[in-house]
């Protein structure tokens, strides 16, 4: 049984759990602020009927109760993606200050928008196209010979998916996310920004898609019957999306793995 300190006392995680949770996993949840650890005991609790493997529900817990926090207007949250998009600004624009530099910024961002906003309606049709194939390759795949599927692998697909994403990611910034007011910054309901994490986030393994539909119906995220009309509403949200990350390097390495 892995035995970790609890410094969230009652609202830690059932001990049927923690016997099966990854070590770094645990030691992580041990790390999260209390609310946010609360909520996601919550999640992990409702999801036990479900016999989804412990490692893999609190991932999708984390990520689910991350967009919560991230969709409440969480300080925290906001101040990680905040971070995130002053860093890929200054990488994109190679100023080393970041986008502290706001004049600068701001004529650098007017002289590629127009550019920017070619290459968005580009991107968005093509990571429309991708997804589409994504799915019609893991439904073919089987039928391929044994040569023909390592070509189409899931690691290769989900490759392929988060370099386009990141494409987009860096794309679509304009002028309203360099400004301070954050009334300009376009909202995506929790739900929705969950479902995209999980989707493009979360490495592929045979039975994900099941786990995903079994865990937003027992947690109220969705009313969906099946697993195919799930898919199409997680496929319509991820269409176009760009992501940031409001939560640390540690857990995304984590995110990453099949286990």
């Amino acid at each position: 049984m892995v035995k970790v300190a609890n410094p969230h006392g009652s609202i830690g995680l059932p001990k049927e759990v923690l016997s099966r949770l990854d070590p770094r996993l645990a030691e992580l949840y041990t790390q999260l602020p209390p609310v946010l650890a609360a909520r996601i005991s919550v999640l992990v609790r409702q999801a036990l009927p479900q016999r989804i493997h412990p490692n893999r529900v609190l991932r999708f817990a984390y990520l689910y109760a991350t967009a919560e926090r991230s969709a409440r207007g969480d300080p925290v949250s906001k101040e990680h993606t905040r971070r995130a998009k002053l860093e890929l600004a200054g990488t994109i624009h190679e100023l080393q200050t970041g986008y502290r530099d706001d004049v600068e910024a701001q004529q650098r961002y007017r002289r590629g928008r127009r550019a920017r906003q070619q290459i968005k309606s580009s991107i968005d049709s093509v990571q429309g196209k991708w997804l589409a194939f994504e799915q019609l390759a893991q439904k073919l795949r089987p039928e391929l010979p044994v040569h023909a599927q390592s070509k189409i692998s899931d690691p290769l697909l989900q490759e392929i998916r988060k370099l386009l994403h990141g494409i987009g990611n860096a794309i679509v910034l304009d002028e309203a996310d360099l400004a301070k007011d954050e009334v300009h910054e376009r909202k995506r309901s929790d739900i929705a920004q969950a479902y995209i994490w999980w989707h493009l986030l979360m490495a592929s393994y045979r039975g994900k898609w099941n786990d995903m539909h079994r865990l937003a119906v027992a947690w109220r995220m969705s009313d969906a019957a099946s697993v195919k009309r799930f898919s199409t509403v997680v496929y319509r949200h991820c269409k176009g999306a760009s992501w940031t990350y409001p939560f640390e390097t540690s857990w995304e390495s984590l995110l990453s793995e099949k286990s």
